[in-house]
């Protein structure tokens, strides 16, 4: 199956990082040079940097975000003060019917103190063979401990999110009395189209008439899932061409059917929107099908395809072909690149630094989990100014008052910059800057622990 993944490989923990060349936030981990090292040089000699080797170690993290299934107990989760924290459990899950809760602090796992464990290092113990049960202890509130048994069994992702849990579904409409709908799609999976389409088929009867399509912070997945969303989208023409190094190749046209969608949108993006996300994004600005709203995306143009090694000896994942939107232009970006992914509209451009990101991450989180007490929070999505002042995602805002206005009969309105090699600059100097500045304390940080320690004194020691 050919892949479109994003930037790297990750694995589906809550957390984000900085990527050293664009400063986005996303997910990710590094294939360790040592590994690689394996290869002698053969890898390196390509200059690619998207054929990679999955060694066996990694094997399971990478087969499960390419497929969106594993075998756990189905729970989000990030580190919180040096232990392991619930974010939520997942509908359905195991963990949810075994009475884990968003918030629980995960205190030990299968006897294992989780004090000082990576995520990696709790995923690892978290998962296993189906039918097999875990045992985890969880401190909720202050003081209160509970040891709960899990019995593991498979675990199906889902890609397609909403503004806010309704129970243990998504609540998907923003402005009910305009018919504004909401679809955050994470990441290109197998099953990306059928939990999409079910999406559509609500909208139907709950009179949406419009809709933002969030795909920020999608890095990617595979092809065939980033063709058949577009095709959703369209009725008819090229939703992009793929060629191999000698100009061969096929192109993917849009089927008309009576499924397509062909209501307003809005399609959000950043520059941690890669690959399968550029693909759709690019195909439905082409066909001036929606309005591309955010920054400049990443620009990765290439295909991948894996080659599981004899002898257990890993997976390569290789660069086999470009792919070009419906006016023949790659999406690549390399250092001589002067123009690269799918830029916003004219007058949609709307740049954010990662602590805006940052702060918007946090705010979203707080309507995610799946937990009783989310029903106390009171949100106005059809407001525009409330969702960039309370929700913290001018983005959001600005598509939410360029749809409403189409909805209302007016002109798509001017909710934010030109795109231009000055704007790009701009906020890429900005990003780069933060990044340097963050790298800075990060250095004095170590350096001080340096002389501490060279001093002979304990780093962990409460200063006297």
């Amino acid at each position: 199956m050919p892949l479109l993944g994003g930037r790297g490989y990750g694995v589906a923990v809550n957390g984000f990082s900085r990527h050293p060349a664009s400063g986005a936030l996303h997910l990710w981990v590094a294939t360790r040079a040592a590994d690689k090292a394996t290869w002698p040089g053969m890898l390196d000699t390509l200059d690619d940097p998207y054929t990679t080797w999955i060694p066996p170690r990694m094997q399971r993290d990478f087969d499960k975000q390419m497929s969106g299934a594993y075998v756990g107990i189905g729970a989000e989760i990030d580190l919180e003060q040096d232990r392991l924290r619930i974010v939520s459990p997942l509908e359905g899950s195991p963990a949810l019917e075994a009475g884990v809760r968003a918030g629980d602090v995960v205190m030990s796992i299968d006897g294992t103190d989780t004090l000082g464990l990576s995520t990696d290092d709790c995923i690892d113990l978290l998962l296993g063979e189906e039918g097999d049960p875990v045992t985890i202890v969880v401190r909720r509130g202050d003081d209160e401990e509970k040891t709960i048994e899990i019995v593991r069994r498979r675990i199906e992702t889902k890609s397609v999110r909403g503004l806010r849990r309704n129970g243990e579904t998504w609540d998907h409409v923003a402005d009910a009395e305009r018919g504004i709908g909401y679809v955050r799609l994470t990441q290109f999976t197998e099953r990306s189209i059928e939990e999409l389409r079910g999406v559509l088929e609500d909208f139907e009867s709950q009179g949406v008439r419009g809709m933002i399509l969030d795909l920020r912070f999608n890095g990617g997945g595979t092809l065939d899932g980033a063709i058949d969303v577009a095709d959703l989208f369209l009725e008819r023409g090229v939703i992009v061409s793929v060629r191999d190094r000698e100009g061969e190749g096929r192109s993917w046209t849009a089927d008309d059917d009576e499924e397509d969608w062909m209501l307003p949108m809005v399609v959000l993006v950043n520059d941690a929107s890669a690959s399968a996300s550029e693909i759709v994004a690019g195909a439905l600005q082409s066909h001036g099908r929606a309005k591309i709203l955010g920054e400049r995306t990443y620009g990765k143009g290439s295909v991948q395809e894996v080659r599981v090694l004899p002898q257990n000896r890993g997976t390569l994942k290789l660069t086999t072909a470009r792919y070009y939107l419906p006016d023949g232009r790659s999406l690549d970006r390399h250092p001589e690149a002067t123009s690269w992914g799918v830029d916003p509209d004219t007058g949609y451009v709307v740049d954010l630094d990662s602590d805006a990101y940052g702060d918007m991450i946090e705010s979203r989180r707080r309507l995610e989990p799946i937990a009783d007490a989310i029903e106390t929070i009171e949100t106005d999505f059809d407001d525009p100014t409330w969702i960039e002042r309370e929700y913290l995602d001018p983005q959001l805002a600005a598509a939410m008052t360029a749809l409403q206005a189409r909805l209302d009969g007016r002109e798509w309105p001017r909710v934010g910059e030109d795109p231009s090699a000055e704007v790009q600059r701009i906020g890429e100097l900005a990003d780069q800057i933060k990044y340097r500045d963050r790298l800075r304390e990060e250095l004095e940080a170590t350096e001080t622990k340096i002389r501490t320690l060279e001093a002979g004194e304990d780093v962990d020691a409460e200063p006297s």
